[in-house]
């Protein structure tokens, strides 16, 4: 469960990075998935990526647990030219829906650990949006990643201003915080 967690910090960090490039960004304020008080345990440290995935090799189907194609069919149909990874802990497979990229991670026993699915602010549920737009109403939404595991559910929401990029949490009962927070130069 730990690994699990760490990659998933790691991946959110990594997507933050390739998303967000503004020119001679400042690096304002970090806060770290620490806050207990609000979310539940198995969310707080998101692990997006961990140095297993960092060393990633792309998976042959016949090397994936039987067990974790079964389940991505099942959860998210055929036909979506996914591709497979293997990590030190597991398999994940990438795939797109409408553009945006989908990541679902399993053990290697097969096992679904959580799944990252990425969309617009179309897509974000409503209640979720109106907090988020009731606290941040000159942010325009860029990029929903919503992380769902066993036990929770939460959303990574970047957004941005003139002056400022902004990543922020906000849990299926609408606790939210900020994650990162960049000027931009």
């Amino acid at each position: 469960m730990k690994k699990t967690l760490l990659a998933l910090a790691a991946l959110y960090l990594s997507v933050t990075a390739f998303t967000y490039r503004a020119n001679g960004q400042g690096y304002n304020n970090v806060i770290a998935f620490t806050d207990t008080k609000t979310f539940a345990r198995s969310i707080q440290l998101i692990p997006f990526l961990d140095d297993s995935f960092s060393s990633a090799t792309t998976a042959d189907l016949s090397a994936v647990n039987a067990k974790a194609i079964k389940d991505f069919a099942s959860k998210f149909g055929q036909g979506l030219n996914e591709t497979w990874y293997k990590i030190s802990d597991g398999f994940v497979s990438n795939f797109k829906v409408d553009g945006f990229a989908n990541r679902v991670f399993y053990d290697t026993k097969g096992r679904w650990r959580y799944t990252v699915k990425s969309y617009g602010e179309k897509k974000l549920p409503r209640d979720i949006r109106s907090i988020v737009k009731s606290t941040y109403h000159d942010y325009t939404i860029k990029l929903v990643e919503e992380v769902q595991s066993a036990d929770n559910l939460v959303y990574i929401i970047h957004q941005e201003d003139e002056k400022t990029i902004m990543n922020i949490r906000v849990s299926k009962d609408g606790d939210m915080d900020i994650l990162e927070q960049f000027t931009k130069g």
